[in-house]
């Protein structure tokens, strides 16, 4: 691995974390740098609505530009990319626009949907058709004419040909198999089912597990289906709590940031993270640095475009219970 360079952005050095993330990496034949990162963009809602609002890209160029000292591996969303549809799509070209960085750095990526981002949302955000909310839900053709398979780069499976809706991505970094399960909105049986199959296919694989809508902003896991088929909690009793390598669940919809630490039924941790944040303002995006030698993860929120530092949000947990 290449010396990692530090970027100076807003008047500072790699803001928004320690030293340590920002140190200078290297990586000789037959060694293994355990420590690496992934990112989480919030929901970019509010970073959409005009050509000229340079937020959204101005996170991912900073993330291409601060990749080395990241040492980061994938990219990930937990939902609500746009606000809603128009006959343009333009919401949509900008954020496509803005996910151009990471795709010509050949970041692998995956963004999971949100409410918004199916024809279920109108102009301002309210119901396109209230009596057809739970049919529209489900209609994703123009996210997905907009973000696909060879634009996410890493995708081995998809629940539905065609569709990134339910989709699952995997890389490795510090040695070991990782894969970001992106799954639907209050998602289908059937998706969870097939979820729960691709899991259990790849047991070696720390899994990721990417929804819009799971903890709330207390770090309750919320128990409505809203206007979807299943709630978060029937995710966390069907999928997330069953299988030992489940590490992780991302999401966003309600609420600012929470954190939660879970046990599954085989004795391991699960670690959920919400960030929504729904921003006028900045452009915050949650970092999450994993050393598989000590067994340990850190998180932390920075916002690039006015170097801010979401600090109440930090985290550290040591026993992850990494799978090798």
């Amino acid at each position: 691995m290449a010396v990692a360079t530090v970027v100076v952005i807003a008047g500072g050095a790699f803001a928004g974390s320690t030293a340590s993330a920002a140190e200078a990496r290297m990586e000789t034949a037959g060694t293994t740098d355990p420590t690496f990162s992934f990112a989480v963009l919030p929901d970019t809602q509010q970073e959409v609505l005009t050509s000229s609002d340079p937020r959204f890209l101005n996170r991912t160029n900073w993330l291409v530009q601060n990749r080395s000292a990241l040492d980061l591996r994938f990219v990930t969303s937990s939902g609500d990319v746009v606000n809603w549809d128009s006959p343009d799509h333009a919401q949509y070209v900008i954020a496509r626009n803005a996910m151009r960085p990471i795709e010509n750095a050949a970041i692998p990526y995956a963004l999971a949907l949100g409410n918004h981002d199916t024809q279920a949302a109108g102009v301002g955000g309210a119901a396109r058709d209230p009596a057809r909310t739970r049919e529209l839900i489900r209609d994703t053709s123009v996210f997905n004419q907009y973000f696909t398979v060879s634009r996410y780069r890493a995708v081995r499976g998809q629940f539905e040909a065609g569709k990134v809706d339910n989709s699952y991505s995997t890389f490795t970094a510090g040695g070991v198999q990782w894969m970001v399960l992106t799954l639907e909105l209050w998602p289908r049986v059937a998706a969870v089912n097939w979820a729960r199959s691709v899991v259990a296919a790849n047991p070696r694989h720390n899994v990721i597990v990417v929804t819009h809508d799971y903890i709330d902003g207390n770090g309750a896991i919320e128990q409505s289906a809203g206007y979807g088929a299943t709630s978060p909690q029937y995710l966390f009793d069907n999928l997330i709590k069953q299988y030992a390598n489940i590490r992780f669940v991302f999401s966003g919809h309600t609420g600012i940031a929470a954190n939660r630490v879970d046990t599954g039924v085989n004795g391991n941790k699960i670690y959920s993270f919400l960030q929504t944040f729904h921003s006028n303002s900045t452009n915050p995006v949650r970092l999450v640095e994993v050393d598989t030698a000590a067994n340990s993860l850190r998180t932390w929120i920075y916002a690039p475009y006015n170097n801010r530092s979401f600090t109440q949000y930090d985290r550290s947990f040591t026993g992850i219970g990494v799978v090798r």
